[in-house]
């Protein structure tokens, strides 16, 4: 029998994970396949082991592990084959396979337009007031991984009217959030509207980047900050996480 285990990240939020059990609850009632769970790889549980363990416990005799991340960064480079390398042994008579990632995808870019509709309805110049588009990201130590999100950047400006765009990182790579911020406003925009790029709440979403705009705010008080919400649960995901799969058994 098929199972499929989505793999996040984890946070010491216990509730940032909500969306992706929610979703792996979507995909058992599509019927992606008749088992579906969802597990981390740090702070969080269930565990990647303990997730294949509940499949195992159902009946899964194959197991296809759906890497929950947007891009094939580091965790899902470096860390989850360890992790999947220790589930197969623990469970020999078990078949496992690994998806992509999310990656770059026509409906995640849906679901991001949405996310800066939330708080910019117009996605424009309104009123005469330059505006830029801010895609904020977590970066990778791989900075080639971190190609789906600059294409995401580029699809989401072709969609909206903003004459300035930018993709910038928390962490590990350049151009980081603050430094691009200050770019934008060199460059005359007098509204920035930030989409958090992440599928989680955890640390990053509610400590890390209020902080980072707050100082920008202050540094830069004439310049409108806007803060999309992120892309948290939306039933497209699964969408995506179904063609990812598709992709998987070509």
């Amino acid at each position: 029998m098929n199972s499929i285990v989505l793999i996040g990240h984890g946070s010491l939020h216990s509730d940032s994970g909500a969306s992706m059990i929610r979703l792996a609850a979507r995909l058992r009632e599509r019927g992606a396949a008749p088992i579906a769970e969802a597990g981390f790889l740090n702070f969080s549980r269930p565990t990647i082991t303990e997730a294949v363990a509940k499949c195992v416990g159902a009946g899964a005799t194959s197991v296809t592990v759906q890497p929950y991340f947007l891009i094939d960064g580091f965790y899902v480079q470096q860390d989850l084959p360890g992790d999947v390398a220790k589930v197969a042994a623990q469970f020999p008579e078990l078949t496992i396979r690994v998806a992509p990632c999310l990656g770059f995808h026509e409906k995640l870019a849906a679901i991001a337009l949405e996310r800066l509709q939330a708080v910019d309805p117009e996605m424009s110049n309104a009123n005469g007031t330059k505006a830029a588009l801010l895609v904020m990201a977590h970066g990778t130590p791989l900075a080639h991984a971190n190609e789906p999100v600059r294409r995401m950047t580029a699809r989401l400006q072709e969609k909206t009217r903003y004459p300035l765009a930018a993709t910038a990182y928390l962490d590990c790579n350049t151009p980081r959030i603050a430094g691009a911020i200050d770019s934008l406003a060199a460059q005359g925009a007098r509204k920035i509207v930030a989409l958090p790029y992440f599928l989680h709440r955890g640390r990053h979403l509610r400590q890390d980047l209020p902080h980072i705009l707050a100082q920008a705010r202050g540094r830069h008080p004439d310049l409108t900050i806007l803060e999309a919400p992120h892309l948290d649960y939306d039933l497209r995901l699964a969408d995506v996480i179904t063609d990812r799969l598709r992709e998987l058994a070509r």
